[in-house]
């Protein structure tokens, strides 16, 4: 699987909106350990008009649907080259896919792609009627896959 072009791609057609505040603080679960999250990234509102937005519970991934569509064969390409194509075939979660292809965020990223380009839908726990602090908690724990790839000759 080649990494590289994997993530030219990612950095061509996509790119990484937060949906909430810059800055979140939490006690973590049991007290005792204070934590601060940044999210070093645009808001959602501040997308580009040309840009699809898909959520994805943690953030919202901006996709350019022009660039993605130039680039989808290769993407195709990336894809039927995955090391795994059982697990590709059986959705797995952005977990998985981000310890394949070294990080959680690209997964998303990807993730996102394909859903733009009709090659698999996402499935969150938005999408199965969690919200909250539910959802976040579904998500942490991987509730966010896709419905699967199998392997195809060509571009659909």
């Amino acid at each position: 699987m080649d990494l590289k072009s994997l993530y030219d791609i990612l950095n061509d057609t996509t790119v990484q909106l937060r949906n909430g505040p810059e800055v979140e603080e939490r006690a973590a679960p049991g007290g005792g350990v204070h934590v601060t999250e940044i999210f070093a990234m645009p808001h959602e509102r501040d997308a580009k008009p040309n840009i699809e937005k898909v959520n994805l519970e943690f953030l919202v991934i901006g996709v350019d649907r022009d660039a993605a569509e130039r680039r989808k064969a290769e993407l195709i390409g990336i894809l039927n080259s995955y090391p795994q194509p059982d697990r590709l075939a059986g959705g797995p979660s952005y977990i998985e896919v981000g310890a394949e292809i070294g990080d959680q965020g690209a997964a998303f990223q990807l993730f996102a792609l394909g859903k733009v380009l009709g090659v698999w839908d996402v499935i969150t726990p938005a999408k199965m009627g969690f919200t909250g602090d539910e959802a976040k908690q579904m998500a942490g724990s991987g509730f966010i896959m896709i419905t699967g790839y199998r392997q195809t000759p060509q571009a659909v």
